[in-house]
């Protein structure tokens, strides 16, 4: 690993992740925490009455001396853990974890610091061993590793702490122990400080390589949804175009078949379209076709229901659950609502814009094809122009129209 990466923090995430990282990263801590926190709230029950009864259970030492300073950083461990644990509610995601939570934390980690600092003294004391210095050290570095430039501040207090303290109290000791317990405790100390930004620098790895293929994934989806829009959409109207017409009757006549449910549909032409053209030009002719594409898409309630352009001025409806009454009703309201529109047409024998519409329904059956129901819708359709237009047509057991 290159040394510049160590000071690269949280500045190797992109801005707008950030603020993320940093709720993801604080509740890893926090859980983190609350696991040692379970430990060190229960091992002190255990321990305490063992150092307490010193005299059954050690020999008589200068070390057993120093064994009645142990009961008062037990109970601190026991202290800071239950205020971790009794203070603060278990956090289940980083969304719901509160600035007390993240503040109880870091008061939890550095009284662990200051607590083991305290052992190590007790036990550098009496003995010349460093450590618990070093074990604490390294619990801290993998269990709770943050950016370098907050662990530069806690590992460098910490060292100048070791280092004083052997300093003061090694009149005892031989020059080669204290030699070895400066070397042993400025290796550690490093090591511990690479270990920590290393870890945390891979926290910060992962976090960004998921949020890229996270992202990657959107933009993918977001274009296939686009890709979806244009081979499915009409360009003009931005309805449903043919093929998804086509398919989705399909799909729906297999559906509808095994339920032994109707299936409606309704062809719809507009008026004497071809001399709105004519008198209006092409780009009125689109405009027009984009408002009565409008007006049709609404006037469906269900969504199951599609309108789809069916071709040139043609427009088609798909109506599943639907049997004569309903597909009437839809075709009556359909009508009704172009002629609301009140488009004006010259050429039109109603003088605004009007559509015609063919109805026709079934109950599917793998004896007939979907093509013979658009079949039946078509005929409808063409009863209903030369009926004189403006109006819906169906057939059943004969020729029959409604204005």
């Amino acid at each position: 690993m290159k040394i510049s990466t160590w000071f690269r923090s949280t500045t190797a995430i992109p801005l707008e992740w950030r603020q993320d990282f940093l709720a993801e990263w604080h509740h890893i801590r926090y859980l983190r925490a609350r696991a040692v926190a379970w430990i060190t709230l229960i091992y002190p029950v255990f321990t305490i009455p063992l150092i307490v009864s010193k005299d059954f259970f050690i020999p008589e030492t200068s070390f057993s001396h120093a064994l009645a300073l142990m009961p008062p950083l037990g109970v601190g461990i026991f202290a800071v853990s239950a205020y971790l644990l009794f203070s603060n509610k278990a956090v289940r995601s980083p969304g719901d974890l509160q600035p007390r939570n993240i503040q109880a934390t870091n008061i939890y980690l550095i009284s662990l610091v200051i607590l083991f600092d305290g052992v190590f003294a007790i036990t550098w004391t009496n003995t010349g061993l460093n450590s618990p210095y070093i074990v604490g050290l390294f619990i801290y570095a993998s269990l709770f590793y943050r950016p370098i430039k907050i662990n530069l501040v806690i590992y460098l207090l910490n060292f100048l702490f070791y280092v004083y303290y052997i300093s003061i109290f090694s009149v005892d000791f031989s020059v080669a122990n204290c030699v070895v317990a400066y070397l042993s405790g400025a290796l550690s100390t490093g090591f511990a400080l690479i270990i920590a930004t290393s870890l945390f620098d891979s926290i910060v790895s992962n976090f960004v390589n998921r949020r890229t293929i996270e992202q990657q994934a959107e933009i993918l989806r977001d274009t296939n949804t686009r890709l979806n829009l244009l081979v499915n959409l009409d360009g003009l109207t931005q309805i449903a175009n043919r093929r998804l017409f086509d398919l989705h009757l399909d799909r729906l006549w297999q559906q509808l078949g095994r339920s032994n449910t109707f299936l409606g549909v309704l062809l719809c032409d507009v008026d004497f379209f071809k001399r709105f053209n004519d008198t209006y030009g092409h780009l009125a002719g689109d405009q027009c076709l984009k408002q009565v594409a409008g007006v049709i898409e609404k006037s469906l309630k269900r969504d199951g229901d599609l309108v789809a352009r069916y071709g040139g001025e043609e427009f088609g409806i798909i109506l599943p659950n639907t049997g004569k009454e309903g597909a009437i009703t839809i075709a009556e309201i359909i009508c009704q609502a172009v002629r609301s529109l009140d488009i004006p047409h010259e050429g039109s024998i109603h003088g605004r814009v009007t559509i015609s519409v063919g109805v026709a329904w079934v109950i599917p059956s793998p004896h007939m094809l979907p093509d013979q129901l658009l079949q039946s819708a078509d005929e409808a359709l063409y009863l209903a122009k030369h009926d004189g237009r403006d109006r819906f047509a169906y057939l059943e057991g004969g020729r029959k129209s409604n204005a």
